[in-house]
């Protein structure tokens, strides 16, 4: 099983006008800890397209103004809802169901838990949105019963995501969700401020680990040895 280490960059102040310095930290059972740089490596090229509907043609993703299409040549399949803002998009077996996935980080208007308007204690994610009252979420579209349809669908985050990569930091088989996180009071343009490892637990993703700090886009690489990286340009 090959060790999986996490490449970020680590800025000392957002506002310095020194270059930010390259940190790498490896995934260390529940622990992100530092590592040192690797000297080079090869970026990994993501999953581009997959046969959803075991129809033999390959469909693809593209996104465009915040909207997302799931096409079959230049034929639309499926597409977001307009009130949804697609950040970004990627194909995975995230939920370990034996089918790839549509895995779309998304922004839409928040709602509560309907479940909500029973309990005594209701309401503990109505802070999770921004000002204007939208919410972070990830979201699983997949093909079921004869179409695409949502396959899993997580409530409003605490933690907005600003950007996700899908990688096999534990050599199982499955990608973990590895996000860069920020606030929903913090200003879209600057660095997230934590970097999290998450795992799927059969109903939803649970924390790996946590390393705060300043971080900016992460990019997945391998090292000469095989390990996998994160990078951040």
């Amino acid at each position: 099983m090959h060790k999986k280490i996490i490449l970020a960059l680590s800025f000392l102040a957002l506002f310095s006008v020194s270059p930010a310095s390259i940190r790498a930290w490896e995934l260390i059972g529940d622990s992100i800890l530092p590592v040192r740089l690797p000297a080079s490596s090869r970026h990994l090229v993501p999953l581009e397209q997959t046969d959803f509907d075991g129809d033999d043609v390959a469909e693809s993703m593209e996104i465009i103004d915040g909207q997302v299409w799931i096409k079959s040549g230049e034929t639309i399949r499926w597409q977001s809802p307009p009130e949804w803002i697609v950040r970004q998009a990627a194909l995975s077996d995230l939920n370990q169901d034996g089918a790839v996935e549509a895995v779309l980080l998304v922004w839409r208007p928040f709602k509560s838990w309907p479940v909500d308007r029973w309990l005594p204690n209701g309401g503990r994610i109505e802070e999770f949105m921004n000002a204007q009252g939208d919410s972070c979420h990830i979201i699983l579209i997949g093909w079921h019963r004869g179409k695409f349809s949502e396959r899993w669908a997580g409530s409003a985050l605490a933690q907005p995501i600003k950007s996700f990569k899908l990688v096999d930091t534990n050599g199982d088989g499955f990608d973990e969700l590895i996000t860069l996180e920020s606030t929903y009071e913090t200003p879209a343009d600057f660095p997230a401020n934590a970097l999290k490892v998450w795992e799927w637990n059969g109903f939803g993703f649970s924390l790996v680990s946590k390393l705060e700090g300043k971080f900016e886009a992460l990019t997945v690489a391998q090292a000469p040895d095989q390990r996998t990286i994160f990078l951040t340009p």
